[in-house]
């Protein structure tokens, strides 16, 4: 595991080291980054607070960064989009 996730880390690194050479900018992307790390702080404790209600009702989304960054972004339609994939996929 530990291994995979380090290629995931390397490639999304180079990925934005290649994008602040090709934008010539160093304040724009390292400003996404904090946003995108914000959004997807709020993202979790959102997907945690639903899951900590939804046990009532036996509904549990898995908190993962990318659950996490849908529900930070788009909000209460990444969300319902969530719910009606747990619904429609998993059962």
């Amino acid at each position: 595991m530990w291994m995979e996730m380090k290629y995931w880390v390397l490639l999304g690194v180079g990925g934005i080291l290649f994008f602040m050479i090709i934008s010539q900018s160093y304040k724009k992307p390292i400003k996404w980054m904090i946003y995108g790390i914000l959004y997807t702080a709020v993202g979790g404790i959102a997907l945690f607070l639903i899951n900590l209600v939804g046990q009532y009702i036996d509904l549990n989304i898995p908190i993962n960064p990318i659950t996490a960054f849908i529900t930070g972004v788009l909000g209460i339609p990444g969300v319902l989009y969530l719910i009606a994939t747990k619904i429609l996929l998993v059962g």
